[in-house]
């Protein structure tokens, strides 16, 4: 009797351990996940493109989805919109953080989608760490972005010196013929 009982415990061993194995083998493998480019110069009122490069990943035809977040930094001040270049699809805007589903086709080893960032005005120097993961895996990866300025010189910061200039061309050049 205890022989039977002892068979039995093992042919139950060994059918989960044969289960939990194939199941392993068949769940989908994670993906990696890149932020091209990993440190991101913002202009305020301007979208930068920034590209989720989803790599080393199984894809069974069923959705995924990737989100992103301003995980440090005052995450009001962006602005992001998503474009899938596979697809064509645009989702957003969204101020603060974004979630984007995609079902990418069976057999997708890559994928890339490119996420568009807007800095709100008036956040020159600001720097802020963005979060991007993949939900269905938890892989993720972050981003640092600075906000810069990008200075336009008012019409009378060109235009005054310009005119002294021709101002003093045509003095010198009336003084010589008189």
């Amino acid at each position: 009797m205890m022989d039977k009982i002892r068979k039995m415990i093992l042919v139950v061993a060994m059918t989960f351990f044969i289960v939990t194995v194939t199941k392993g083998l068949v769940a989908a493998k994670p993906a990696e996940i890149d932020i091209l480019p990993d440190s991101i110069d913002l202009v305020p009122g301007e979208y930068v493109d920034t590209t989720a490069h989803l790599y080393d990943m199984y894809c069974d035809g069923s959705s995924r989805t990737l989100t992103v977040s301003v995980e440090s930094g005052n995450a009001g001040d962006l602005t992001f919109k998503v474009y899938d270049p596979n697809t064509g699809d645009t989702v957003g805007p969204m101020v603060g953080s974004i979630s984007y589903t995609y079902t990418p086709v069976a057999g997708t080893t890559e994928y890339d989608i490119t996420v568009k960032i807007k800095a709100a005005t008036g956040t020159q120097g600001n720097e802020y760490e963005l979060y991007y993961e993949d939900v269905q895996t938890g892989s993720w990866d972050t981003a640092s972005a600075t906000v810069y300025t990008t200075a336009i010189p008012e019409f009378a910061t060109i235009a005054l010196p310009l005119a002294a200039t021709i101002g003093l061309f045509f003095f010198f050049n009336r003084r010589r013929r008189a």
